[in-house]
C-alpha cells in the first residue's frame, strides 16, 4: 500500500510514523531522506594541491531532531580520501563533523574524487530507522611539484620574537616554469621565494616564511598561495600552489585559568579561587590589582617559575534586586622586563535578594464561580516521542509500507 503524502510538516510527521508503526507491524518503513538535512554542505573541492600536502575538510553536521542520532560509521569509495568522525552520537542540537582528509602521499595523483557514505541510525517508538548519506569530495594532486615540508609548523613562539622556517620547492616539467607572486591574508606572516637552481625542466626554489616579532599573542594561521605562470581555466589565468602556515605566539608570563570564573554568588557570600602564573624564567610578583574592591589577593614574594595567586571575592555588603554580571580585569605585575604585566578577566554572577522580599503580595480575589460539569472527551493517543523537523528545512517524500 502506498500513501501519497507530498509534504509532512513537523507536527504531522510523528503521527504518520505512529500510524505506520501501529498498522504496519513487522513492516519496513521507507522514509525519504531524513539524514541529508543534518548536513549544510554535501560537496567539497580541494582544488589543486601538491604531493604531501596536509589538507582536510570538515563536513559539519547538526542534529535538528528530538531523537538521538547515532553515526554508525563512514567509508570512502577511494583511497585518495580518508574519512573519520568527530563523534558517534548526536543529541538534540549537538554538532559534529565528518572529517575528510585528502591522501596526497604520492600514491594518488592528478584528478581524484571520492564518495563518502555516512551510515546513520535513530529510533522512533521502538522502531529503528537507518539511512546512508552521501558526501562528495574532489581535487587535483599534482605530481610535478614537491614541497618539503608540505606544511609550515612553527610551534610555540615567545612573544616579541620573530621566527623563521624554510621550505624547498622542487618542480619537474616545463623549462620556463616559474613562481610569479605570493598572496597572504595574515599581515604578521611574510613569505619570500628565491630560485636557486634551474636545469632544463628541473627547477628548485627556497621559500622563507617569517612570523614577525610584533605578532599578537595567540594562534597565527594562514594559507600562502603561490601563483605560477602556468595557464589554466581559472579567472586569473594562473594555477596556485598552497602552503599552510600555523603557529602560536606565547606570552613570557601566562596566567590561568583565563578568564577566571568566580561563579554564581548570593549577597553575603564569599568565594576563594586560585590563579597559576607561569614563566620559563624565575620571576617575582610585585603587585596584583583590580578596580573592583570586592576582590582581595594574596601571593608569595619569593622568586619562582610558578607562582600562585589566591583570589578572594566577597559580596558581604552587596545588595541587588536583579541578576548582576560582574566583569573585571585582574592585573598582575612582575619583575620581568619582557612583560611587566599580565592581565586576565574575572567573571561572576550575583543573584538578587531573597525572592520573598521581591514578590508583591497578591490582591484579594473575587469568589470562584461554581464548577460546571463538562461532557467527557478523549484526546487522540500521540506517540511518546516526536521527531521535530523545522518546516521548509526537511521534506519527506512518499512513505511506503512493504
Amino acid at each position: 500500500m502506498v500513501l501519497p503524502v507530498q509534504m509532512i510538516y513537523r507536527f504531522f510527521f510523528p503521527v504518520v510514523i505512529s500510524l505506520f508503526l501501529i498498522f504496519g507491524s513487522g513492516s519496513v518503513i521507507a522514509v525519504e531522506s531524513w539524514g541529508i538535512d543534518l548536513f549544510q554542505v554535501k560537496r567539497h573541492d580541494f582544488g589543486r594541491v601538491t604531493i604531501g600536502a596536509d589538507v582536510e575538510y570538515r563536513f559539519e553536521m547538526e542534529n535538528i531532531y528530538q531523537q538521538d542520532i547515532k553515526i554508525l560509521g563512514v567509508h570512502s569509495s577511494c583511497g585518495c580520501t580518508i574519512p573519520s568522525l568527530s563523534t558517534n552520537l548526536l543529541k538534540t542540537g549537538e554538532k559534529g563533523a565528518v572529517i575528510a582528509k585528502f591522501n596526497t602521499n604520492g600514491q594518488h595523483t592528478r584528478e581524484k574524487s571520492a564518495t563518502l557514505t555516512v551510515d546513520l541510525e535513530t529510533i522512533i517508538n521502538g522502531q529503528i530507522l537507518r539511512e546512508s548519506v552521501l558526501l562528495y569530495v574532489s581535487g587535483y594532486i599534482r605530481s610535478d611539484v614537491i614541497l618539503t615540508p608540505a606544511i609550515v609548523e612553527f610551534g610555540a613562539i615567545p612573544a616579541g620574537q620573530a621566527a623563521v622556517r624554510t621550505v624547498q620547492l622542487e618542480y619537474a616539467g616545463q623549462h620556463n616554469w616559474a613562481l610569479t607572486k605570493v598572496e597572504r591574508s595574515n599581515p604578521f606572516i611574510h613569505a619570500k621565494a628565491e630560485e636557486i637552481s634551474r636545469s632544463g625542466g628541473e627547477i628548485t626554489y627556497h621559500i622563507t616564511v617569517t612570523i614577525k616579532d610584533n605578532a599578537p599573542i595567540g594562534y597565527v594561521k594562514d594559507v600562502l598561495r603561490f601563483a605560477t605562470n602556468e595557464f589554466s581555466n581559472s579567472l586569473n589565468g594562473t594555477t596556485e600552489i598552497i602552503l599552510p602556515v600555523q603557529g602560536v605566539v606565547t606570552a613570557p608570563v601566562q596566567a590561568k585559568p583565563a578568564p577566571l570564573m568566580v561563579g554564581v554568588l548570593s549577597p553575603g557570600e564569599t568565594v576563594s579561587k586560585n590563579i597559576v602564573v607561569r614563566s620559563k624564567l624565575p620571576f617575582r610578583i610585585i603587585e596584583v590589582t583590580s578596580q573592583d574592591k570586592r576582590f582581595r589577593f594574596t601571593f608569595s614574594e619569593q622568586e619562582s617559575a610558578i607562582q600562585l595567586v589566591s583570589v578572594l571575592f566577597s559580596a558581604k555588603h552587596t545588595q541587588t534586586e536583579t541578576l548582576q554580571n560582574i566583569t573585571d580585569q585582574i592585573r598582575i605585575r612582575t619583575n620581568l622586563p619582557d612583560q611587566e604585566f599580565v592581565t586576565l578577566d574575572a567573571l561572576a554572577l550575583l543573584t538578587p535578594k531573597e525572592l520573598s522580599t521581591l514578590t508583591p503580595q497578591p490582591e484579594s480575589l473575587p469568589p470562584a464561580e461554581p464548577v460546571r460539569e463538562q461532557p467527557l472527551t478523549i484526546a487522540p493517543l500521540l506517540p511518546p516521542e516526536k521527531m521535530i523537523i523545522p518546516s521548509g528545512k526537511a521534506k519527506f517524500g512518499t512513505p511506503q509500507i512493504f
